[in-house]
């Protein structure tokens, strides 16, 4: 008894150590850049994908559409075809553009976005969806210029920025010089009353003014700002109204299966895709149950034909875009190029993550596509644009070819070599 006493005591006498950690790789040498010519894969690759994939099942959905209007399937598809092939040329013609030319053009297109966003009050402006946020110009087809503004605001607040002159830390300059634009910016989108573009719009200007370095006051006094004019927004629609309590737990009216709403189509189509899908084209809910099924809400039929791993798969390529344009943005060398990809990072994530939660019944339906998966015609070739915009600042960075020939202070440079990062300001 008293030997196992006094090995119960050594017991507790052993200290507690912890476990070792582990590190691979020569502990002495310098910790590995990232290398350029991979963030610009990972920028356009994804970007390739999510394309691909909407293609097809832009047209698996739309088709049902076509049958149910007497038109052949096919021929009505050549219209959204020819915009994602017109689409994908404007993208790869962007990304060899250099990022001075952006900076020179910043001003007088963030200009004309905003003349044209403000023709959607005009005769020229047309409605759809309790939403005017569409202009038919002469002989052109009707678009929807708020996809335009998106990516000009990013530019413009880049080049204000980065110009000789500002001052981060002067409240009252940057006011005038940042705060102006965005808020006209927001308000000629409001004119519209589409709320989803304009809180897209809103994350595409916090996100490229985060990286820009103002202060976290500035965005605490913007959170208090946007909370009561967020709220008198949504108050003075009673469609929004009804949406918000739609999703608040405690308010949600008792539902009524034989009147069912385009959430509950949207959740049965994602129930009956289970694990692999139905196929492809066997959807069930696209024969006309699920409204908005080809736009708005393509989530739900991928996973109802594809399943659960051909929604995760989308998921992780929009992931990967996101990704790509964050890294773009963490090696840029100069502040206007990580404006520019921090702005269509957040602009691409939170349209995204606003269009899953809409899908999904997590949030309020707002009315935002899927970026570069849902049809539309404005809003996949501005994306398609802006994601051009990010591999061009990727090409810049590597060392790549580009129209004019490279910057004096990338010429000859081996693009496996980093440069020196810029000051911080």
């Amino acid at each position: 008894m008293p030997r196992r006493r006094r090995l119960r005591d050594l017991t507790w006498r052993i200290p507690r150590e912890r476990l070792p950690r582990v590190a691979f790789g020569d502990p002495d040498s310098a910790p590995r850049e990232p290398n350029p010519v991979t963030t610009y894969y990972l920028v356009v690759v994804p970007a390739l994908i999510l394309t691909l994939f909407g293609l097809v099942m832009g047209f698996s959905a739309q088709a049902v559409t076509n049958i149910a209007d007497g038109e052949d399937p096919y021929l009505a598809y050549l219209k959204p075809l020819g915009v994602i092939v017109v689409a994908v040329l404007l993208a790869a013609l962007t990304q060899m553009v250099p990022a001075r030319v952006f900076y020179r053009v910043a001003v007088p297109v963030f200009v004309g976005a905003l003349i044209l966003q403000s023709l959607v009050v005009t005769p020229l402006g047309l409605s759809a969806g309790g939403n005017s946020n569409w202009v038919k110009l002469p002989g052109l087809p009707a678009f929807q210029p708020s996809e335009f503004l998106k990516l000009a605001l990013v530019v413009v607040l880049a080049r204000l920025v980065d110009r000789r002159g500002t001052r981060i830390g002067d409240w009252r300059q940057m006011g005038v010089v940042v705060g102006l634009p965005v808020v006209v910016s927001l308000v000629d989108v409001m004119l519209g009353h589409d709320l989803g573009t304009m809180m897209v719009v809103f994350s595409a200007a916090v996100g490229c003014l985060w990286v820009g370095g103002l202060k976290g006051a500035w965005f605490r006094n913007i959170g208090l700002l946007v909370v009561p004019v967020l709220g008198f927004i949504v108050a003075s629609n009673p469609t929004r109204i009804k949406r918000v309590l739609a999703v608040l737990p405690g308010m949600r009216p008792p539902r009524d299966l034989s009147a069912p709403e385009q959430i509950d189509h949207s959740w049965w189509a994602f129930g009956a895709g289970g694990l692999t899908g139905l196929g492809p084209g066997a959807s069930r809910e696209k024969w006309n149950y699920l409204q908005a099924a080809h736009t708005d809400f393509i989530l739900a039929i991928i996973g109802e034909e594809f399943g659960l791993l051909g929604t995760l798969s989308v998921l992780l390529c929009i992931g990967l875009l996101v990704w790509g344009a964050v890294r773009v943005c963490r090696e840029a060398q100069t502040l206007f190029s990580a404006m520019i990809a921090g702005g269509v990072a957040s602009w691409i994530g939170a349209q995204a993550v606003i269009n899953i939660m809409s899908v999904t019944g997590i949030g309020p339906v707002i009315g935002v596509p899927l970026p570069l998966v849902s049809y539309g015609g404005s809003s996949f070739l501005f994306t398609a644009v802006a994601v051009g915009v990010v591999a061009s600042l990727a090409r810049g960075r590597a060392g790549m070819k580009m129209w004019g020939g490279p910057d004096e202070a990338w010429a000859g440079r081996d693009p496996r070599v980093a440069p020196r990062r810029r000051k911080a300001r």
